[in-house]
């Protein structure tokens, strides 16, 4: 049983940089009924504590469309302001605060979520990474109903994306952004010509999985497991929290490229084999090559600039093992 609505849909639109402004701006784009943003609120970020841009807020307030930046969206006065607008849908794509029942049953057909995986696959908060430390196949959007349960609502539609083993989180992200945005556009328009929502199929509980968000000390490799799980996690943690090691000397270095490497040398995990070609180190199981890296305060260089200022030895270990 569907949903019916008589006029264009009203889209009341819930999100925050990064993911969603290719979505936020595809939907402007399109030229959809956006009746008003509700997105994060101001921040001071870097060095200078300067209030990060947000192209959302700026680009809405530009066309003269209501916005909304509450600290908590469960405030009386946020719920009431977002109330007034009277929207038909609202559309939630990384917004980045729970929502509560009260706000989800505001829009007269409730709300949808664009979510960064192919449900019931990876609900959560860290899709795009789980799926590169998982070792996924394939990944997608997926446009679920939503329910007050974590992402566990009726996925209206999806698409999927072929993975090739070697993308890092960053360009995954921009990647599933981007088709995310066509897609999401798409789904909307496909409501606004049915005139209706449809009821969606039901998630399979049995192949449900779960993704946290993401943490600074997920980013420390343990020379103890695979060189196949170590490559993984650099791409997963590429951008923030970054993988990183630590020096003989102690010092931490960030590791950004690499790969997985065959070599026939008996080492303990951690142990640096060869500084050909790459820094090579021992792993659980195999050995991964260093190709470019970053030391506190500098810029990013390759394996080689580095090695040519820091003396490094075979035999030397990095990292104390789960350290």
């Amino acid at each position: 049983m569907s949903r019916t609505f008589n006029q264009n849909l009203r889209i009341a639109f819930l999100g925050s940089p990064p993911f969603a402004t290719a979505s936020w701006n595809a939907v402007l784009g399109a030229g959809l009924s956006v009746v008003g943003l509700v997105t994060s609120p101001q921040r001071k970020a870097g060095r200078g504590r300067k209030l990060a841009p947000n192209p959302m807020a700026e680009s809405a307030a530009a066309a003269g469309i209501p916005l909304l930046r509450p600290s908590s969206a469960a405030a009386p006065n946020f719920l009431q302001d977002f109330s007034a607008w009277q929207a038909d849908l609202g559309v939630v794509v990384s917004y980045g605060q729970l929502l509560s029942q009260e706000l989800l049953d505001l829009p007269r057909l409730g709300c949808v979520n664009l979510h960064a995986s192919l449900l019931p696959r990876w609900r959560g908060a860290s899709p795009i990474q789980a799926a590169i430390l998982a070792g996924d196949q394939q990944t997608g959007v997926s446009l679920q109903k939503m329910v007050l349960a974590l992402d566990a609502g009726n996925v209206l539609a999806s698409t999927s994306l072929p993975l090739q083993g070697s993308e890092t989180a960053p360009e995954l992200t921009a990647t599933l952004a981007r088709v995310g945005a066509e897609f999401l556009v798409e789904q909307l328009q496909s409501f606004e010509r049915t005139k209706s929502l449809p009821v969606g199929t039901p998630q399979e509980e049995s192949q449900v999985t779960v993704c946290r968000r993401i943490r600074k000390e997920d980013g420390v490799v343990d020379w103890r497991k695979s060189a196949l799980v170590v490559e993984r996690q650099v791409r997963a943690m590429a951008g923030w929290p970054c993988a990183q090691t630590t020096l003989p000397t102690g010092e931490r270095l960030r590791i950004h490229r690499g790969h997985v490497r065959e070599f026939a040398v008996p080492a303990e995990p951690g142990m640096v084999v060869s500084l050909e070609e790459g820094i090579v180190v021992a792993c659980g199981e195999g050995f991964y090559c260093i190709e470019e890296v970053q030391r506190a305060g500098k810029a990013k260089i390759s394996a080689a600039e580095f090695l040519r200022g820091k003396a490094l030895r075979c035999g030397q270990q990095f990292g104390g093992a789960g350290s």
